[in-house]
């Protein structure tokens, strides 16, 4: 019962406005407005990467105790599943926490309470103030996208100002209502669905004081209840967690990366009873928290962690002692879970790191820790674990705000099998998470990228590659700065592809009445604008797709280009591996470094090496190459993907109006430079069929990085198109009407094939269609029994030469909304152009 009150109280007024999930596709489900003027708590999830997480307007993420259902989809709303899609859990519930000195009070308004309190003190606006903003940046064109950082935004606004205590509870054992510090949260997460930022989502905090007082000494925590385990199982009482400072980089064998990060796992991975992990069903990954900002640089940082239990002497978490102490502070008779503002705040300012849960059974009193319990084994092998993460002080004055950003990260093979073997392959392994958690906070703060303009661009380290002796000392012949670290200057920025080109379709049918589609583009932007991560030009090449939907599944890929350049293999000793640390280098960069006639293809695997002596550092170095991508690079092939003007040399400038000016040879008749143009024909089409073509951009990744190539979608650049006649043709040449199928039988199935796809929710009386093409872009089609009777008008209008302006149907509906019986019926088509005649039969 201890969640009845709230869940009605949610579901009062959030019956609309949630976005969810359904198909890993984010959705805004609108059902109605309350009807009453409650707080509009709503609830919304992230899913556009690996991690699929819970996020409210109430400062509580995870969905694990309040077992809230999505209204869109009708189910529970996950807490935190990853990898999701396997039916794995890593939280209960996690709470944002603000603690202040007011005056003489001590306050602390947090989200959530602690183990059967019931406490809940932050709460929204009433609707529309208080509904979760969604914003994307997957789509150009789409109102979401103005303002997004990420692929799924999510903006929540809460606030500790509502004293009911039929919202906010009260302490469980003073009896205390809440008292509010005065503060506003504006509450923002971010997740992408890229390769190398789908393993955490960032949760960006804006603390205002818009009370009436100036507090003191403020700390902000974040407390999270650990549950990793198999869904709806009791999966919360055999859970570890601990403290990771940094780690080996991925990137400069050298460096250690300072990741400072909050994790916790399961103890095991829970095998099954022969020992064996069930692969990616297991929960053998490990979840993190890593703060990436805080309101100032002075900030203190304290780690806790506790067990909760219903009985005292087993509710219990490290305890240090203070200085001058004979005995640490008890909560209520406990060492573990602080109850009330006095305690929590306790906690937050006593400045308390914790040593690893699964150290407990060491004796710490040596550094000032209380011995250990005598359950002590129990606790370092898993138990009911929650921690919280919190830093201050700091002065929070009326008006301030203060920043606080953290990211949640998960990390996969934490636990790991070989397949057919016995035992762990690997046991608690940071790699992945330790990653992960690197690429976090680039995303945050952008290594390389001078954001407020200074001059800094953050901490790199320059590596030399080749070298060559010059008036008594070695110069460098190819090095490269590499950015580890950014300015201190938040950017919210990943690496995304090359902005795909808009593209034109022109439609035919050819002599053997075989359909084609031609997409022409331009690629200027595409193959020049810099990643906004890397500041580097990455264009590697295009992908034209082609489908009978707009679904990312149901595209297929038909041709390629990609630009020739190969990839160099070095040889790392620490590691014994190779690997690849440069971008891919073009034929004539090789040439330059190698000589006119070095071919990079000769020296293809470590057995074919190109070898030769580095005199600065006195040692043979060997190197092999491989193609990056395809290498698909005919310009001339018009079976592929082409330029249209092969002959073209690279221009003379880029600027569009110094070209017109100085350089109008260089332009096509539409203003754009020549070199740039392409071209593909999509061929043997059926005419009958409408076709979803798209194209994409793809770049080369980042390998100092070991960012993969990043693609742009399918779905995000399509246009729909049949493969007839297009409109202006139709009206140069005077084409008859076309009409398809005729006779048109029910019993046909044409919706196993052609009808209905786009609106699976319709019957299928609803998808029903009678095709007319060879249609000019603006008419009027009628259709008439034998006697006369209008059966149904249709007005044709689109702009001329528009894509489907030559394609109309009929879904076999008549005017008065009835459906039509078999038998002979007239058309007329009548339009500028003339006007036509003809006969449709429907056999039912």
């Amino acid at each position: 019962m201890k969640y009845l009150k709230f869940f009605l109280l949610l579901i009062l007024g959030a019956g609309a406005g949630l976005q969810a999930r359904t198909e890993y596709r984010s959705k805004i489900a609108i059902n109605q407005e309350p009807a009453v003027d409650l707080p509009y708590a709503t609830l919304a999830t992230h899913n556009v990467g690996k991690i699929s997480m819970t996020v409210t307007n109430m400062g509580i993420l995870g969905n694990g105790s309040l077992q809230l259902v999505d209204p869109y989809t009708g189910e529970r709303a996950v807490s935190l599943s990853y990898p999701q899609g396997y039916g794995l859990n890593y939280l209960d519930n996690a709470s944002l926490w603000v603690g202040a000195m007011s005056g003489s009070d001590t306050l602390v308004s947090s989200a959530t309470g602690m183990a059967w309190d019931d406490i809940h003190e932050f709460w929204p606006d009433k609707y529309p103030e208080g509904k979760i903003i969604y914003r994307s940046n997957k789509d150009p064109e789409a109102p979401e996208y103005d303002s997004s950082i990420s692929n799924q935004d999510y903006i929540a606004v809460y606030f500790d100002t509502l004293t009911d205590a039929a919202y906010t509870g009260f302490d469980y054992y003073t009896g205390q209502p809440h008292r509010p510090l005065g503060i506003k949260i504006t509450q923002s997460s971010y997740a992408w669905g890229y390769d190398y930022a789908e393993d955490f989502i960032i949760f960006d905090y804006a603390i205002a004081n818009v009370g009436e007082y100036d507090l003191d000494n403020a700390y902000i925590g974040l407390y999270f209840d650990l549950d990793a385990g198999k869904e709806d199982t009791d999966n919360g009482d055999d859970d570890i967690c601990g403290f990771k400072k940094a780690a080996a980089s991925k990137y400069l064998p050298d460096l250690i990366d300072t990741i400072n990060i909050v994790w916790g796992a399961d103890n095991n991975g829970d095998p099954n009873a022969g020992g064996n992990l069930q692969g990616l069903r297991s929960p053998s990954s490990v979840i993190g928290l890593r703060v990436l900002r805080t309101p100032g640089d002075g900030a203190e940082f304290s780690f806790n962690w506790w067990t909760t239990s219903w009985i005292a002497t087993r509710d219990w978490g490290p305890r240090k002692y203070s200085a001058g102490q004979q005995d640490v502070r008890r909560f209520h008779g406990v060492l573990g879970t602080p109850y009330g503002d006095n305690d929590k705040y306790y906690m937050m300012a006593q400045r308390e790191f914790d040593y690893d849960q699964v150290t407990t059974g060491f004796d710490h009193s040596g550094s000032g820790w209380l011995p250990p319990p005598d359950y002590a084994s129990d606790i370092s092998s898993g138990e009911e674990i929650r921690y919280l993460i919190s830093c201050g002080p700091f002065d929070f004055r009326r008006g301030d705000i203060l920043p606080f950003t953290v990211a949640v990260v998960g990390g996969q093979d934490f636990y790991a099998q070989e397949r057919g073997t016995m035992g762990y392959s690997k046991w608690r392994d940071f790699g992945d998470l330790a990653l992960n958690a690197v690429w976090a906070d680039w995303v945050f703060d952008n290594p390389g990228v001078d954001t407020d303009g200074d001059g800094n661009f953050g901490k790199a380290k320059i590596k030399v590659y080749d070298s060559t002796w010059v008036d008594d000392e070695w110069v460098p012949t190819y090095a490269d700065t590499v950015y580890y670290a950014g300015d201190g200057i938040p950017d919210f920025r990943g690496a995304n592809p090359p902005p795909a080109p808009k593209f034109t379709v022109t439609p035919n049918v050819n002599e053997f009445q075989i359909g084609e589609l031609e997409l022409c583009w331009n690629g200027r932007l595409a193959e020049t604008t810099p990643d906004q991560f890397s500041q580097r030009v990455d264009f590697e090449g295009y992908r034209v797709y082609i489908g009978i939907s707009n679904r990312d599944d149901d595209f297929s890929l038909v041709s390629s280009y990609d630009i020739e350049n190969y990839d160099r293999w070095e040889y790392h000793a620490g590691e014994r591996i190779w690997i690849i640390q440069q971008d891919p280098f073009s034929i004539l960069a090789l040439q330059k470094l190698y000589g006119d006639d070095f071919e990079p293809l000769e020296y293809y695997d470590p057995d074919h090496m190109y070898r030769y002596f580095n005199p600065s550092t006195g040692k043979d170095v060997g190197y092999y190459f491989t193609r990056h991508d395809w290498n698909q690079s005919n310009y001339s092939d018009t079976t592929l993907i082409h330029k249209i003007y092969p002959e073209q040399p690279y221009p003379s400038t880029l600027n569009l109006d110094s070209a017109r000016m100085f350089y109008p040879e260089e332009l096509t008749d539409a203003g754009e430079l020549k070199y740039f143009e392409y071209r593909f024909v999509f061929r043997d089409l059926l005419p009958s069929q409408q076709y979803f073509v798209g194209l994409t951009t793809f770049d080369h990744g980042y390998p100092a990085r070991a960012l993969g190539p990043q693609e742009s979608s399918p779905s995000m650049n399509y246009i729909r198109e049949y493969a007839q006649n297009s409109s202006t043709m139709v009206e140069e040449l005077g084409l008859n009407v076309i009409v398809y199928p005729n006779p048109y039988r029910v019993d046909a199935n044409y919706g196993d094939r052609f009808e209905g796809w786009d609106r699976p929710d319709l019957p299928k009386e609803y998808n029903r269609a009678i095709h007319f093409t060879n249609l000019p872009h603006k008419c009027t089609i009628r259709i008439f029994t034998l006697d006369g009777d209008l059966v149904r008008e249709i007005d044709h209008d689109y702009p001329p030469g528009a894509n489907g302006s030559m394609h109309e149907k009929w879904d076999l509906i008549s005017r008065n909304t009835m459906m039509t019986v078999s038998g002979i019926y007239y058309y007329s088509v009548e339009s500028a152009f003339g006007n036509q005649i003809g006969k449709i039969v429907i056999i039912r």
